[in-house]
């Protein structure tokens, strides 16, 4: 049986360190539209402006973060949120609860398609409501 490589455990991140893309010439740099895309070797790169509105957080302060530390729970349940982007197994949108800086929690819906070939799941994320 041929195993599923978006899902071995072997190379899936335990958690994911965040990127920030920055390059002012891309159309999509200014989309409104919260982008991202998740590579195999544990980053989660956010491609559009729009993350820094949702989270308030400044680039500068996204950058190098995990998603640990932007979810306020534990390394387990990071790690559970981490194998529900990467499983190809259940392509159905994944829910996260962030923390944006001023404390408040953001409910986000990821809806994604997987380039097993590139080694990379991209994202379209949406605000869903805010967490108690």
């Amino acid at each position: 049986m041929k195993t599923n490589p978006m899902r071995e455990s072997s190379i899936c991140p335990v958690d994911f360190t965040l990127a920030v893309h920055v390059s002012p010439g891309d159309t999509y740099e200014w989309s409104k539209v919260l982008l991202a895309r998740a590579h195999f070797n544990g980053t989660l790169e956010l491609l559009t402006a729009a993350w820094e509105r949702v989270l308030g957080y400044g680039r500068h302060e996204i950058k190098g973060k995990t998603l640990c530390q932007l979810m306020g729970s534990s390394q387990a349940a990071a790690a559970e949120g981490v194998a529900a982007i990467l499983d190809a197994r259940n392509p159905g949108p994944v829910g996260l609860n962030l923390r944006c800086r001023d404390g408040q929690g953001k409910c986000l819906t990821l809806h994604r398609r997987f380039a097993p070939h590139e080694r990379t799941v991209y994202i379209v994320a949406e605000e869903t409501g805010d967490v108690a």
